[in-house]
């Protein structure tokens, strides 16, 4: 009699997980169920270190975590973000418009709907909405190292002293906030433009720029165009040959700029551009003739993305 009661007891038992783990699978192909792949314009692509791609909506995300993807065949797969590549939109090529009318009684999920996510290691760090038409940005937020190199055209007093088209270097360190297809960035921007003089070749003239940039870009896929300003201290150096002196200058410069990137890779990008050189400061503090150095400089350059 204990014999056939331990075995009843032990049979209910394996019913009774048989039942759990049944009614789990059926609430795990019901959470992928209500997702239609198909209404979806953009989906979400996986890519993970063992080769494999997922093709789908993630209809969970934990950072760091796992991502949870509902694939077109009704089913959904766990993925652990340590095994996460890449994750990218792509456009449906199933995808077909949904005419129904909204249910006003359901709570949207803007996680299903509006957005996607570009993991940087193991976590998210960048948002774009899916419902705009724009191309992907081909960039995460970040550091931005911009180095470049310039050619100077002298304008106002410069170019009436005659000053020549003259050549400089610079750099550019930043961090670059991602907003959707847009992008901030903050920084320093130091300058140096060796002025090319005529007549005597001991004279010498130059002007470092150290100033506090802003940019604003916009993203469009591998392309961002962008606007900058950027203001800060100018310092000013002369020497004359022919009288043996230099003199020093500090004053207030100011840049207005606007550009071109264009991404080589997600981490490398090729710059381009302009900007003016405003005549807020003075080359020779003790000349009595009040001359700034005002110019444009046109730049190339890279951009790494880090």
């Amino acid at each position: 009699m204990a014999a056939e009661s331990t075995h009843l007891r032990t049979l209910l038992l394996s019913l009774s997980i048989t039942a759990s783990l049944t009614g789990a699978a059926h609430r795990a192909h019901a959470d992928s169920s209500d997702v239609d792949v198909s209404a979806f314009e953009y989906i979400d692509v996986v890519e993970t270190s063992d080769g494999s791609i997922w093709k789908g909506v993630v209809v969970e995300q934990q950072p760091n975590v796992r991502y949870k993807i509902a694939t077109a065949d009704g089913s959904l797969h766990v993925i652990q973000a340590a095994d996460v590549v890449k994750l990218t939109k792509q456009k449906n090529p199933s995808y077909h418009a949904v005419a129904a009318a909204p249910d006003p009684t359901r709570t949207p999920d803007p996680t299903r709907t509006t957005t996607t996510t570009t993991p940087s290691g193991n976590g998210l760090v960048g948002r774009y909405h899916s419902h705009s038409d724009l191309p992907a940005p081909y960039a995460t937020a970040g550091l931005r190292i911009d180095p470049e190199f310039d050619t100077v055209i002298p304008l106002g007093t410069l170019s009436q002293f005659m000053t020549n088209t003259s050549f400089g270097a610079g750099i550019r360190v930043g961090y670059e906030f991602l907003f959707g297809n847009f992008g901030l960035t903050a920084g320093e921007q130091t300058r140096v433009t060796w002025w090319g003089l005529p007549g005597n070749a001991g004279d010498v003239a130059w002007t470092l720029e150290t100033l506090a940039y802003a940019r604003a870009a916009l993203h469009l896929g591998r392309v961002a165009p962008y606007a900058l300003v950027a203001a800060g201290l100018d310092t000013n150096y002369e020497y004359s040959h022919m009288l043996d002196m230099s003199n020093t200058s500090l004053g207030f410069g100011l840049d207005l700029g606007a550009g071109i990137s264009i991404a080589a890779t997600p981490n490398l990008a090729f710059d381009i551009g302009a900007d003016y050189h405003a005549p807020t400061d003075s080359l020779n503090s003790q000349s009595p003739i009040n001359a700034s150095s005002e110019y444009i400089a046109m730049h190339v350059g890279a951009s790494l993305r880090l």
